[in-house]
C-alpha cells in the first residue's frame, strides 16, 4: 500500500512541467514523510524516476533535497546511490534547471556534514563517493559558476561552499586560484542579498586557514584581496546598505565579521598592521569598515594585540578630528570597545572621554536642522515619508539624536559598571560641566559624576579634588554657579534638573560644611517637587515657582555660609558665566536673578555697582524673558540697596532720553548692535516696577518721588511695540501695588499722580492700527485692566471725569468677539473686577456708592439689551457681580477682590466709616435703587433665548430686592405685613432660582417667568409698580423676540391684579366661532387669547362636544389642506396644545383622544377584514391621525400635560403601539401615517423622560416598523417600559389581552410582542403569569407565524423560579413547535428548549427524553447554522436527565450522535463548533471515558486550528477504541455516512476520524470488514472531490492508515 502511495505521489509530482503547484509540493512532502519511516522504499521509487525525462528528474532531485534537509541521518548513508545516478546527468542539465541541482548538492553536502557531526564515529565517505563529489566540484567550478543566471551562480557558490569541507585539501588547494576569485566576483553582481556568498566564503576561509600539519592553504598575501573586498562591507552604516533589508544586512555583516575574525586569528600581527594603516583612510567605506572590524576583534584579540595598544590609541586620536556623523558614531563605538578592554587610560583616555561628551552635547537645534535637511532631500527626490522603507533598525545615515543617545548611554554605563575607568573620569568630568559647548551634555556628565561619587562613598573614599595637581578643574564656586542656573528647566531632556540636584548632593563635601548640612535637607525636597513628570508638563505647572525655589536655595546657602569672600567669589563666578548663555534667554534670566540675590547679601557698594552694570550690559533686553529676568534681578538688589539701583536706573534713563527728532533720525541711521529704544524703555520700566516691588515698604513713601514723580513714565509713552507697552503697564501696576502694600503696613498716603498714571494706561492699551482680536493687543488690555484695578484702589478717590474716561475706554470690551476664548474670558473677568473696584473705592458714603452703582448700571444697559447674545451675557454677569459687591458692603463691608478681613483696598473707605457719626447715614435709601426702572430692564432677560442669561437675570432681581430689604424704607411706607410677605416672596424667588434646571427650561415656558413676576409683584411697592408699568415700553420693544413676549406676559400678569372675567356662549356655535377666529388672527399673542377663551368654554360646558368639534375640524383640514403650510401655524394644533396644558381640561381631553384612537376604524368603511386584497383603493380614515396630533399636544413640556400622561400611561402607550400595527399593514403604499405615529411616539418618550425608549425609534423609526422585524422593535419598547415602570406592566397586559381576539393580525402581533416580553417580569405576580401562559399557549396555533414564534419566545422566558411549575406544559409546546414549517418558529423552539431544560426536573423531562433526542438528531444536520448549534447544545443539556428507566435507551441515542458531534466540532460555523465542544464535555462525563479531564483541558480540544483538531481526533479515537470496542462498528458506519455530508468540512472530518479509528483497531475482523471500504472511499475523495480541503484531508488520512500498517 505504501509503495502504491509513493508511486502515486511521484506520478502526481512529475505529471506537470510547472514545479510550483501546490499538489506537487504536497506530493513531495508525502514522499519525505514516507522516506522518514521507510527510506529504502522511497529511495527505490525515486531512483526509478531518475531515469526519466529532465522534468521528472528535476522534481525528484528537489524532493531528495528536501529529504536530505529533513532526515540527514537517513539520507547520508544512501548518498552514494543518489550521486551515482544524478552525476551522469549533470552534463546535460539545462541552465534553467541548474539552480535546482545546485541547491540539491548544497543540501546533500550539508546533510553529510551534519551526519558526521551527529555521529562522529561513523565510517568516513568511501573513495567512490569522494570521487563523485570531486567530479561535481570540478564541474560546478569549471562551467556552472559562470552561468548567465544570477540565481544559478548564487546557488552554485552555495553548493561549492558546502562541498569544501568534504573534498580533499589537494583538490581545494588547486581550486583556490579559481574558486576564491569566483566568490569575490559575486559581490559585484549580487548586491541585493550577498549573504549566501559570504557564508560560502566563511566556510572556505575556515577550511583553508585551518592548520594541517602546520601548513595553511593561504598566506596573508593571498587573503589581502579578501580583506579588501570585505572591509567596506564590515560596517552597517555603509551607504550601500540603504536599499537592503535590515535582517539580511545584519546577517551578512555578522558573516563578514566572522570571516575577518578567521583571518585575524590566523594572521594577528599582519592583520593589525594592515588595519592600522587604513583607520585614517580617505575612503569613507574603508575607514568605517576598519573601525568596525577593530570594534569587533578587539575584545577577542586584545591579548594578542596588547603590545600594540599605543599604535591604536594614536591612530584613533588622529581620527578624532572627523566631524561627519557616521565617522563619529564609528569612533564612539570603537572608543567604547577600547574602554571595555582597558585600553582607555591616562591623558589619552581623557581625550576619548571628551570626544564622547562632545557627541552627548549635540543640541536640539542640530537635530532639528538635520531633520529639515533630510525632509528636503526626500522631497527633492520625490520620496514621501509614507513610502520610506520601514525596518526594525535604522540602517541609513545616523541622525544626531541617535548619536547623542548612543554616547549618552555608553558614558553612563562606563561610569557605573567599569571601576577601572574611574581614574580617567574623576575629576576630569568636572571640567566638562562648565564649557558652553558642552551645555547639552550637562545631564549626562552629571549622571556620570553622581554614579562615580556613589561608588566612591560606597568604597569609603572621600569625594575631594586636588586643585594643586589639577588646576584645570573648575572651583566649587564656578560649579555651583553653573549648576544652579542649569536647574532652570525641570522638564529638560534626560531629567536634567534631577541629575543636577543629585550631583550637587554628592559634591556637597567640596563646599563649607554648613552648606552641606543645608543641602542634605533641601535638595531631597526639591527632587521630590519635580519627581512627577506628568505634573511638570501639566497646565498647572508654574515655572516662576520653580525659579523662586532655586533663588531661595541660593539665598539660604549664602545665609549659612556667612563668608563675604566666598560670596564675592561666587558672584564673580556668576558674572563670568554670562557668555555660557548667549542666546539662551531662560537661563540668562535666571542668572540675572541669581546674581541679584547674591548682591542683596553683599555690602560693598562699589562691587554692587560693578555687578549691576555687568547685569545690564550682558542682558539681552530685546528679549521679553531676558528683560523680565533682568528687572527681577535688579529688584532683588533693590531689596537691600534701593538707592544704588535707582541711581543706576537714572543714569540709564538719562543716556536714552532723546527728543523726538533724534528718535526719528535713528530710523535712517545705522544703530549697530544697540538695542531698540522701545526695548530699553521697556526694560527701564520693568526695573523701576520691580525695584518698587522688592523694596521695603518702609522706604516706599520716601522714594515715591524718585519712582513716580520724575515724569519718568511720561517719557516711556512713545513706545510702539506691544511687548514694550506691556512692560510699561506692568511697571505702573507694580508701582501701584507697592503703594498699596506700603499703606497696609503703615500710614496710607495719597498717590497724587494716580489720575495721570491712569491716563498713561488708557493711552497705552488703545490699539492704534491693530485688529480688535489681535492677541498682543488683547494681552496688553488685560494687563492694563489689572493696572487700572490697582490704581482705582489707592487714594485719592476717582473724579467723575476720570471715571467716565475709564468706563468709555473699557466698557467697549464687552463687544469683543468670543475668540480666543481663554483670553477674552480673562479680559471680561478683569473688566468686571474693575467695575467692582470703582463701586467700592469711589464713593464717600452709601449714597455716593449707590449713585456710582446707578451710573455703572445705566452704562451697561445698552449691552444688557443688545441683540448679540454674548454681549447680553457679559453685561448681565457684570451687573450681577456689581450688585453682589454692593450688597456685601451694605451688609458687612468687604473687599472687592474677595480679600478676607480688613485689607488695603478697603482701608480708605473704612477710615471714612469710622469718621461718620452714625451707621444709618452710611446706607442709601431704597429710593436710590430705582427699582421700578431697573425691573423693566431685566425682566425681558428672564425670557431670553439663552438659559444662562435667564438665570442671571433672575439672580439680578433677587439681589436687587435683597438690597432693597436691607435699605431703609421711604418715609411713611413702613408696614410690618408687607415686610413679612416680602421676605416670603424673596425666599420663594431664591428657591425658584436654585431648583430650576435652566438648561431644560425653554424661553417660551411661562411657568418660571410667571413665578418670577408673581414674586416680584409682591416685593414691589405701589409707587415702584407704577414706575415699572410706565417704563415698560423699552421692555416690550426688546430686540430679542422671546424677551419681548416675556415682557408682554409680565405686564399682563402685573395688570391682572385688577381682575377680568370672560362670559360663556352656546357650545357648538362658540366652538366653531372660536376655531374660525383663531385661524383669522395673525398675531400670535391674540391667537393665544382666543384659544384661552376656548379653554374656558370647554371648562364650563360639556367638554366632549368641544373636543369632538376640534377633532372633526382637524380631520377636515388634514383631508383637504396641507396643514404643515399654514401661515403663522395651524390654529387647530395650537388649540390642542392649549387644552392639553389646561389644568382642568387636560385629563378629560386625553381620555377622549385615547378612545378615538382605539375605536376609530382604519378605513372609512368599518370593515378591516384582510380579505380585501387591494388596500390602496380603500379610503383611509383620517380621524386617528387627528387624534395623534391631539395626543402629541400633551407631550409638550408642560406640567399639566405630563401629569395627565403619567396617570394614563398604559392607555397612551397601548394606543400608540396598536397604531403601529394598524399602519404597518398599509406601509407598503402609504408611509406617512406610520411616520406620523412614530413622531408622536418620540414626543411621548420625550414627555415622560424615557430617553432609552425614545432612542429605539430615533433613527429611521418608520423604516424599522415597516420592516420584517418590526415586532422586535415593539418588544424593545415593552422591555423599556418594564424596566422603567414595572408597575404599569399589569395595566398594559390587561389592555392588550383582549386584542389577541381581534381579527387584525397586525394588532394581534403587536399584542403578543408585548405580552411575550412581560412573561419574565411576572416572578412576583403568579396570577398574571398564569394568565399570560394560558393565553400564549392557546394561541400557539395562530395562523400568523409571527404570533406563533412570539408565543414560544414568551413561554420559554418564564422566570426560573416558576419554570418547574410549567416545564411539562412548555415541553409539550416545544415538541409541537420544534418541527414547525417556519424556520424562525423552529429555531425559537429549539433555542428555548435549553432554557427549559436548565430549570426542569428529571421527572418532568423523562417522558419526553427519547422524543426530544430523536427530533434533535434530525435538526443536527439542518442547513440553518443557528438551529444546528442549538440542537447540539440541547443534547448536552439532556445528559442531566440520563438517570432513570430510560438510561440505556438514552445512551444508545448518545452513541448514535457521538460521531456526528465530533465531526461538527470543526464545523465551518463558529457557534456550532463551540456548542459541540460544550456538549462533548457533558457526554464524555456521562460515558465515563478515561482521561476525560485531560481531553477537555487539552490544547487540541480548545484550539480552533486544523492541526490541533486532527491531533484531538487521534487522542479521542484512541480512547474510544479502548473504552467502546464493541461500538466501533457503529462509529465507523457513522463516519461512512459523514462522507456524504453536504458540507465539505464535515466530509473531511469524517474521513480523518475514520482513518484514526481504523488505525486504533486491534480487531482484525472489523479491520478486514471496513478497511477496503474506507480506503476506497478515501482514494475516491482524494482524487475526485471538488473541495481542496477534502482532497488534502483524505490524503493525510491515507498517510495515517499507511503509517499504522505494520
Amino acid at each position: 500500500m505504501v509503495r502504491k502511495i509513493a508511486k502515486l505521489a511521484l506520478l502526481e509530482m512529475t505529471s506537470s512541467k510547472d514545479t510550483s503547484l501546490d499538489w506537487q509540493k504536497a506530493a513531495s512532502a508525502l514522499l519525505v514523510a514516507i522516506g522518514s519511516r521507510l527510506p529504502d522504499l522511497m529511495m527505490d521509487e525515486a531512483f526509478l524516476q531518475l531515469g526519466g525525462n529532465a522534468i521528472s528528474v528535476s522534481a525528484v532531485v528537489q524532493t531528495l533535497s528536501e529529504f536530505a534537509l529533513a532526515a540527514a541521518s537517513q539520507f547520508a548513508p544512501r548518498v552514494k546511490g543518489v550521486l551515482s545516478r544524478v552525476l551522469p546527468r549533470l552534463g546535460g542539465v539545462k541552465d534553467t534547471q541548474r539552480q535546482v541541482y545546485a541547491s540539491a548538492f548544497k543540501s546533500w553536502c550539508w546533510a553529510i556534514s551534519q551526519y558526521y557531526e551527529d555521529f562522529p564515529s561513523a565510517l568516513p565517505l568511501d573513495s567512490d563517493t569522494i570521487a563523485f563529489l570531486h567530479s561535481a566540484f570540478e564541474l560546478f567550478l569549471r562551467s556552472w559558476v559562470g552561468s548567465r543566471e544570477l540565481k544559478v551562480r548564487v546557488a552554485v557558490i552555495e553548493a561549492l561552499g558546502q562541498m569544501v569541507p568534504l573534498i580533499s585539501r589537494m583538490l581545494l588547494k588547486t581550486a583556490l586560484p579559481r574558486f576564491l576569485p569566483s566568490i569575490l566576483s559575486m559581490y559585484r553582481r549580487e548586491k541585493e542579498n550577498p549573504l549566501p556568498v559570504t557564508q560560502s566564503l566563511h566556510i572556505l576561509l575556515e577550511t583553508a586557514l585551518k592548520p594541517f600539519a602546520g601548513v595553511l592553504l593561504l598566506d596573508f598575501q593571498g587573503v589581502i584581496v579578501v580583506v579588501n573586498t570585505l572591509l567596506p562591507m564590515s560596517n552597517v552604516q555603509s551607504k550601500c546598505r540603504n536599499s537592503c533589508d535590515a535582517g539580511l544586512v545584519l546577517k551578512n555583516l555578522n558573516e563578514v565579521l566572522r570571516c575577518l575574525l578567521t583571518i585575524g586569528t590566523a594572521f594577528p600581527d599582519d592583520f593589525f598592521t594592515f588595519l592600522i594603516n587604513r583607520i585614517t583612510s580617505k575612503e569613507e567605506a574603508i575607514r568605517l569598515g576598519t573601525m568596525s572590524v577593530f570594534k569587533h576583534l578587539l575584545p577577542r584579540l586584545s591579548g594578542v594585540w596588547a603590545e600594540r595598544k599605543s599604535q591604536l590609541v594614536d591612530a584613533v586620536k588622529v581620527a578624532l578630528h572627523e566631524q561627519d556623523l557616521i565617522t563619529c558614531k564609528a569612533l564612539s563605538e570603537l572608543i567604547i570597545a577600547m574602554a571595555s578592554t582597558g585600553w582607555v587610560e591616562g591623558s589619552s583616555g581623557e581625550v576619548f572621554v571628551e570626544f564622547l561628551v562632545q557627541q552627548c552635547a549635540i543640541n536640539d537645534k542640530e537635530m532639528d536642522h538635520y531633520k529639515v535637511e533630510e525632509a528636503a532631500i526626500k522631497k527633492a527626490i520625490g520620496l514621501q515619508s509614507s513610502e520610506a522603507i520601514k525596518t526594525e533598525l535604522n540602517l541609513g545615515v545616523i541622525s544626531p539624536s541617535d548619536l547623542h543617545w548612543m554616547c549618552d548611554t555608553a558614558l553612563i554605563l562606563l561610569a557605573s559598571t567599569l571601576p577601572d575607568i574611574e581614574p580617567v573620569l574623576w575629576p576630569f568630568l568636572l571640567r566638562l560641566l562648565v564649557p558652553a559647548r558642552y551645555t547639552w551634555a550637562v545631564a549626562t556628565v552629571s549622571k556620570c559624576i553622581s554614579d562615580i561619587s556613589r561608588q566612591m562613598l560606597t568604597n569609603g573614599r572621600v569625594i575631594d579634588v586636588d586643585y594643586t595637581s589639577r588646576p584645570d578643574i573648575p572651583k566649587p564656586e564656578e560649579l555651583l554657579a553653573r549648576l544652579l542656573v542649569m536647574l532652570q528647566n525641570p522638564v529638560g531632556k534626560e531629567k536634567l534638573a534631577d541629575r543636577i540636584l543629585t550631583v550637587l548632593f554628592y559634591l556637597r563635601t567640596l563646599y563649607p560644611k554648613a552648606v552641606g548640612l543645608l543641602w542634605e535637607d533641601e535638595i531631597p525636597k526639591l527632587k521630590a517637587y519635580i519627581s512627577d513628570l506628568d505634573d511638570l508638563k501639566a497646565d498647572s505647572w508654574q515655572q516662576s515657582t520653580w525659579d523662586d525655589m532655586i533663588i531661595h536655595l541660593l539665598a539660604e546657602s549664602l545665609d549659612v555660609i556667612r563668608s563675604t569672600e566666598w560670596t564675592i567669589s561666587l558672584g564673580n563666578a556668576f558674572a563670568g558665566q554670562y557668555d555660557l548663555y548667549v542666546g539662551d534667554q531662560e537661563h540668562s534670566a535666571l542668572l540675572h536673578r541669581c546674581l541679584g540675590m547674591l548682591l542683596q547679601k553683599v555690602d560693598d557698594r562699589s562691587y554692587i555697582q560693578e555687578k549691576i552694570s555687568v547685569m545690564y550690559k550682558r542682558a539681552d533686553i530685546c528679549d521679553v524673558t531676558n528683560r523680565l529676568g533682568l528687572a527681577m534681578g535688579m529688584g532683588l538688589v533693590a531689596a537691600a540697596h534701593l538707592d544704588t539701583v535707582l541711581e543706576k536706573l537714572k543714569k540709564i534713563l538719562e543716556s536714552q532720553n532723546r527728543n523726538r527728532f533724534q528718535r526719528f533720525l535713528s530710523i535712517f541711521t545705522d544703530q549697530g548692535n544697540k538695542p531698540d529704544v522701545d526695548d530699553v524703555y521697556a526694560a527701564l520700566a520693568l526695573m523701576y516696577g520691580y525695584a518698587a516691588t522688592y523694596a521695603p515698604s518702609t522706604v516706599i513713601e520716601a522714594r515715591i518721588h524718585a519712582l513716580v514723580g520724575t515724569n519718568m513714565l511720561a517719557g516711556l509713552l512713545d513706545v510702539r511695540t506691544a511687548a514694550a507697552k506691556q512692560s510699561v503697564i506692568t511697571a505702573i501696576d507694580l508701582l501701584g501695588q507697592a503703594v498699596i502694600r506700603a499703606g497696609a503696613n503703615g500710614r496710607c498716603f495719597i498717590l497724587n499722580k494716580r489720575d495721570e498714571l491712569l491716563d498713561y494706561i488708557l493711552k497705552l492699551m488703545a490699539g492704534e492700527n491693530s485688529s480688535i482680536d489681535d492677541p498682543e493687543l488683547l494681552e496688553t488690555q488685560i494687563l492694563a485692566l489689572n493696572a487700572c484695578i490697582t490704581l482705582v484702589s489707592v487714594e485719592p478717590k476717582l473724579t467723575v471725569m476720570t471715571r467716565n474716561l475709564v468706563l468709555e475706554a473699557t466698557l467697549t470690551f464687552i463687544t469683543l468677539p468670543t475668540e480666543p476664548v481663554s483670553t477674552i474670558n480673562s479680559l471680561i473677568s478683569k473688566l468686571t473686577v474693575l467695575l467692582r473696584a470703582i463701586v467700592v473705592t469711589s464713593g464717600e458714603d452709601g449714597r455716593s456708592r449707590a449713585d456710582q452703582l446707578q451710573h455703572l448700571l445705566k452704562s451697561l444697559d445698552p449691552y444688557v439689551s443688545s441683540s448679540t447674545i454674548w454681549q447680553r451675557s457679559r453685561a448681565c454677569t457684570a451687573v450681577l457681580e456689581l450688585l453682589q459687591e454692593f450688597q456685601s458692603h451694605c451688609s458687612s463691608g468687604s473687599c472687592s477682590f474677595r480679600c478676607p478681613g480688613s485689607c488695603a483696598h478697603f482701608r480708605p473707605m473704612a477710615s471714612r466709616i469710622q469718621s461718620s457719626s452714625g451707621g444709618a447715614l452710611l446706607l442709601p435709601s431704597r429710593e436710590s435703587l430705582n427699582l421700578g426702572e431697573r425691573l423693566m430692564v431685566y425682566i425681558p432677560r428672564c425670557a431670553d433665548i439663552s438659559s444662562g442669561i435667564r438665570k442671571l437675570s433672575a439672580q439680578i432681581l433677587d439681589v436687587f430686592f435683597s438690597i432693597a430689604l436691607i435699605l431703609p424704607d421711604p418715609v411713611g411706607s413702613t408696614n410690618p405685613e408687607y415686610k413679612q410677605s416680602s421676605y416670603a416672596a424673596l425666599s420663594a424667588l431664591e428657591e425658584l432660582i436654585a431648583v430650576t434646571n435652566w438648561d431644560s427650561v425653554s424661553e417660551n415656558d411661562d411657568a418660571v417667568l410667571f413665578h418670577i413676576v408673581e414674586y416680584v409683584s409682591n416685593l414691589l411697592l405701589a409707587e415702584e409698580l407704577v414706575a415699572a408699568l410706565r417704563g415698560c415700553v423699552g421692555a416690550i420693544c426688546d430686540k430679542v423676540r422671546s424677551s419681548s413676549l416675556g415682557a408682554i406676559r409680565a405686564v399682563a400678569q402685573l395688570l391682572s391684579k385688577t381682575g377680568q372675567e370672560l362670559s360663556d356662549l352656546d357650545i357648538t356655535r362658540i366652538t366653531q366661532s372660536l376655531v374660525s377666529a383663531s385661524g383669522i388672527v395673525g398675531d400670535r399673542i391674540m391667537r393665544q387669547e382666543v384659544l384661552s377663551a376656548l379653554c374656558c368654554l370647554a371648562q364650563h360646558t360639556h367638554a366632549h362636544l368641544v373636543f369632538s368639534e376640534l377633532l372633526a375640524a382637524a380631520e377636515k383640514d388634514i383631508m383637504n389642506k396641507d396643514v404643515s403650510r399654514f401661515r403663522g401655524g395651524w390654529p387647530i394644533q395650537e388649540a390642542f396644545i392649549v387644552i392639553a396644558q389646561h389644568e382642568l381640561l387636560a385629563s378629560a381631553f386625553l381620555d377622549y383622544v385615547i378612545s378615538v384612537l382605539n375605536q376609530a376604524p382604519l378605513f372609512k368603511d368599518s370593515s378591516e377584514s384582510s380579505d380585501q386584497l387591494d388596500l390602496s383603493l380603500r379610503i383611509l380614515n383620517q380621524l386617528p391621525q387627528a387624534g395623534l396630533i391631539a395626543l402629541a399636544a400633551f407631550f409638550r413640556k408642560s406640567v399639566v400635560g405630563r401629569r395627565a400622561i403619567e396617570h394614563r400611561y398604559a392607555g397612551v402607550l397601548c394606543a400608540l403601539l396598536l397604531q403601529f400595527g394598524s399602519y404597518h399593514g398599509i406601509s407598503t403604499f402609504d408611509m406617512q401615517p406610520l411616520r406620523n405615529s412614530v413622531k408622536t411616539f418620540e414626543d411621548f418618550c420625550d414627555c415622560i423622560g424615557d430617553k432609552d425608549m425614545g432612542k429605539i425609534l430615533a433613527q429611521d423609526g418608520e423604516q424599522l416598523l415597516a420592516g420584517e422585524k418590526w415586532t422586535a422593535v415593539v418588544g424593545q419598547i415593552a422591555n423599556c417600559v418594564s424596566a422603567v415602570r414595572p408597575k404599569e406592566v399589569e395595566n398594559i397586559c390587561s389592555l392588550l389581552l383582549p386584542v389577541l381576539k381581534r381579527t387584525s393580525s397586525f394588532q394581534r402581533e403587536v399584542a403578543v410582542a408585548v405580552l411575550s416580553e412581560y412573561v419574565h417580569c411576572c416572578h412576583r405576580d403568579s396570577t398574571l403569569l398564569n394568565l399570560l401562559v394560558v393565553s400564549l399557549s392557546s394561541h400557539i396555533g395562530d395562523e400568523s407565524p409571527v404570533v406563533r414564534r412570539l408565543c414560544v419566545k414568551g413561554l420559554v422566558e418564564i422566570p426560573k423560579e416558576e419554570m418547574p411549575n410549567y416545564s411539562s406544559q412548555l415541553l409539550s409546546v416545544i415538541i409541537a413547535s420544534i418541527e414547525d414549517a417556519e424556520v424562525v418558529v423552529a429555531l425559537t423552539a429549539v433555542q428555548g428548549l435549553t432554557m427549559v431544560l436548565e430549570a426542569a426536573t428529571e421527572g418532568t423531562v423523562s417522558p419526553f427524553l427519547l422524543n426530544l433526542c430523536v427530533r434533535l438528531r434530525s435538526l443536527q444536520i439542518h442547513q440553518n447554522m443557528s438551529i444546528r448549534a442549538a440542537a447540539f447544545g440541547a443534547l448536552g443539556h439532556l445528559t442531566r436527565f440520563e438517570e432513570g428507566s430510560q438510561h440505556e435507551l438514552f445512551l444508545e441515542q448518545v452513541h448514535a450522535c457521538l460521531p456526528r458531534l465530533v465531526f461538527h466540532m470543526y464545523d465551518e460555523a463558529l457557534p456550532v463548533r463551540q456548542s459541540c465542544k460544550a456538549t462533548l464535555k457533558n457526554i464524555l462525563s456521562l460515558l465515563d471515558v478515561e482521561a476525560t479531564c485531560s481531553l477537555n483541558a487539552a490544547r487540541t480540544f480548545i484550539s480552533d486550528r486544523r492541526l490541533d483538531y486532527d491531533e484531538f481526533l487521534k487522542d479521542f479515537t484512541r480512547h474510544l477504541s479502548q473504552r467502546f470496542l464493541d461500538r466501533m462498528g457503529n462509529y465507523i458506519a457513522s463516519a461512512i455516512q459523514g462522507f456524504d455530508s453536504p458540507w465539505p468540512m464535515i466530509q473531511a472530518n469524517a474521513a480523518y476520524f475514520a482513518a484514526c479509528l481504523l488505525s486504533q483497531l486491534v480487531d482484525q475482523r472489523l479491520l478486514t470488514l471496513y478497511l477496503p471500504q474506507i480506503v476506497s472511499s478515501l482514494v475516491r475523495m482524494a482524487s475526485s472531490s471538488l473541495s481542496s480541503t477534502v482532497r488534502a484531508t483524505s490524503a493525510r488520512s491515507l498517510s495515517v492508515l499507511l503509517n499504522s500498517i505494520h
